[in-house]
């Protein structure tokens, strides 16, 4: 006899918004499934009033008879669940379990206030939004004398998802052994979109490294096991890190982040260098950032992949995240403080910006210091190539500005350019021409949602210093947005936007499109390293500047080049509040080319006029900007859009900074190098006589 039918199946109850900003994100993997879980089972425990408790997770094949129910039962309710999985994820907790009445008020409401204060609170997904992203799941739990089995699948029709209960009864001693549980507890069932696991030591590894379980890991009173295909159980442990016999702890302290909001952060150095990990939810270096029972991300502020912050790790606790989280939640137009898919803070936020910025500063010393000591020194370089250099900086920040810009009127058409030249007519000329993808275009130039816009600010992002005020301009398309459409502005808390005449689409140009102009003013008072929005709305078009406080006063986003005699893991970094790209020439390519250049007779003070040499350092340096200018071309491109996958994203990038190293990369070089280096003037000089290998050396002839 089949167990659901209408009159068992309860319909889930959710707000519309809260649907649209979490559930459709979808794509959920085991680094956002295992904390939701663990965390969950954590709370659980706390609930039920005993200090210890125990956590079981375990990853294997399904329970065929319970795949094979649920086959039958779903296929009979018409249900779009998923009916087939190869594997799946079971977490069991002896906390204070579950019944029908617990399922149906946490699986009915928009969400439930914890049971206590010191719990997770407010963050991440929520189980419900796990079971929706895989396709099902369920849940059976043992409480108050009463034992439960629910069953969560996607609904049908329009409600978001259903859940029903297969078991409703009063307990047996069967059901509670059958949990491994003595009095209470509850089992979670995840059914995993994977046609295989990640092989057992990874998943350890995985599991060990999880930031946001922290917490529930250094916890004496919490027991984690992991059970794995093949293994016996094993219990995980919190990643222990070495720390420097000689200066453990480098800072320790409590800061202020903004009127009313403090933080202790704690810095300390490890013994060896941290490795790096290209995965921010398992990285053990940096700043773990916790508010109450939660852990959201580790950060190093702008020092990350810093040479000096390599020792580096630590703690940063801040109570006010979880106030201000209950607070935007409770608000018609929520700013969340961390990101709605748990994946860390969200960086747009006031509050968050400010917590970065305290970071650095208390970072600042130490890194310097770091440094120093490794006798890490900034290179000078002589008259003429600092010569040369103010010259090459001018053409990269040509190079970001033309990135940055809205191209006039052709920012309206697909696959349009504002450095393209006008149409060749001639068909033979036409066949002739090699065509360039233009910057912000795909292969088949699919319209890009910001290009399909009808109103976009001529350039964005743009670069402020606190109490620096710029014009800006505001480009309409009058055939999308008739004239004398309103357009009002709203701009975040430390800057302004003033437009000048009546806040109105004005008539079109010679060029047939309308531009407003206005004045941005930053107040003094905003902190470096701010990431501020102002929105411009007409109709129903939006259109944002990004407006990023950066420290120096410059007229491009690249100030100088620095030259650091030091080794480090990447080639060149740019800080962009600062305006210098460090360039770090301890590296073994470097070196090579020194020893290369010493034999060819240039004495060490000349060393970086070394052709290869010089070359050498201009790729690196362009690179790195190129790199940062792409992820705020993609970034803002994918503002409000879904979640790209890793790899995509990673596509994207590189397609944009190659496309823009492809467009501005030959005047660049011809900007940082000699003339003589394209008049032909160079010449390769052998020195067979001189030596009995055929080594060569390389001359410039002015």
């Amino acid at each position: 006899m089949p167990v659901l039918d209408p009159s068992t199946i309860h319909r889930g109850r959710v707000h519309a918004r809260y649907f649209r900003e979490n559930f459709v994100q979808g794509g959920i993997d085991l680094v956002q499934i295992i904390p939701e879980l663990v965390t969950n089972a954590d709370a659980a425990i706390a609930s039920s009033g005993r200090r210890s408790g125990r956590i079981v997770l375990a990853l294997g094949e399904p329970d065929p008879y319970f795949l094979e129910r649920w086959r039958v039962e779903l296929r009979g309710v018409g249900a779009g669940a998923i009916t087939d999985w190869r594997n799946e994820l079971r977490c069991t907790d002896d906390g204070i379990g579950v019944n029908a009445s617990t399922v149906e008020a946490r699986l009915g409401a928009l969400g439930v206030t914890p049971d206590h204060a010191d719990q997770r609170g407010l963050f991440g997904r929520g189980l419900r939004d796990v079971w929706l992203a895989q396709g099902g799941g369920r849940i059976e739990g043992v409480r108050d004398g009463r034992a439960v089995e629910s069953w969560f699948f996607p609904a049908v029709g329009d409600a978001p998802y259903a859940f029903a209960h297969v078991v409703d009864e009063p307990v047996s001693s069967a059901r509670v052994q059958g949990l491994g549980v003595d009095v209470s507890g509850a089992r979670v069932t995840v059914p995993l979109a994977l046609r295989s696991l990640p092989a057992n030591a990874r998943l350890r590894r995985l599991v060990a490294q999880l930031v946001q379980i922290r917490p529930v890991l250094a916890d004496p009173q919490r027991k984690l096991w992991l059970e794995l295909p093949g293994d016996a159980a094993a219990l995980i442990t919190e990643p222990s890190i070495e720390s420097d016999p000689e200066r453990p702890l480098l800072f320790d302290d409590e800061v202020v982040v903004q009127p009313n909001v403090t933080a202790r952060i704690s810095v300390r150095r490890a013994a060896y260098p941290i490795p790096l990990s290209p995965s921010r939810a398992t990285r053990l270096g940096g700043l773990l950032i916790l508010s109450g029972r939660a852990a959201h991300e580790t950060t190093l502020g702008s020092y990350e992949g810093a040479p000096g912050a390599r020792h580096l790790y630590g703690e940063l606790r801040c109570e006010a995240i979880e106030t201000l989280q209950r607070r935007a939640l409770n608000s018609p137009r929520p700013q969340v403080v961390v990101r709605v898919d748990r994946s860390g803070l969200n960086e747009h936020h006031p509050m968050v910006q400010r917590l970065y910025g305290a970071v650095d500063r208390v970072l600042a010393p130490i890194v310097a210091e770091e440094e120093r000591r490794v006798g890490a020194h900034v290179v000078r370089t002589g008259r003429a190539l600092r010569a040369r250099d103010e010259v090459g900086v001018r053409a990269l920040n040509d190079a970001l500005r033309s990135a940055f810009d809205a191209p006039g009127s052709a920012g309206f058409t697909p696959g349009g350019d504002g450095d393209s030249k006008p149409t060749i007519v001639d068909p033979e000329k036409r066949q002739a021409r090699t065509p360039v993808p233009p910057l912000d275009s795909g292969v088949e130039h699919d319209l890009d949602p910001m290009l399909a816009s009808a109103m976009r600010f001529k350039q964005s992002p743009i670069r402020l210093h606190p109490g620096e005020a710029r014009n800006i301009s505001l480009i309409v398309d009058p055939e999308r947005l008739p004239v004398g459409t309103p357009i009002s502005i709203q701009a975040d808390p430390g800057i302004s936007l003033k437009l000048w005449g009546a806040a109105g689409v004005p008539a079109p140009n010679r060029g047939g499109w309308s531009r407003l102009s206005g004045s941005l003013r930053a107040r003094a008072s905003v902190e470096p390293g701010e990431r501020l929005v102002v929105t411009a709305m007409a109709a129903e078009q939006v259109a944002e500047l990004e407006v990023i406080i950066v420290r120096h006063r410059s007229s491009g986003w690249v100030r100088e080049i620095a030259r650091k005699d030091e080794d480090a893991v990447i080639e060149a970094h740019f800080d962009h509040e600062d305006g210098v790209v460090t360039v770090f020439e301890g590296r073994r390519e470097f070196k090579a080319l020194e020893r290369a250049a010493r034999a060819a007779g240039l004495p060490r003070n000349r060393l970086r006029e070394y052709l290869p040499y010089r070359m050498l350092e201009v790729e690196v340096a362009a690179n790195a900007v190129y790199a940062w200018a792409a992820e705020q071309i993609v970034s803002r491109r994918l503002a409000g859009e879904g979640r790209l996958d890793a790899a995509e994203f990673a596509a994207a990038v590189r397609y944009e900074a190659q496309a823009l190293r492809h467009r501005t990369h030959e005047k660049l070089m011809r900007a940082f190098l000699d003339p003589e280096v394209f008049d032909g003037s160079v010449r390769i000089v052998g020195e067979a006589a001189a030596r009995p290998s055929n080594q060569t050396a390389l001359t410039l002839h002015g």
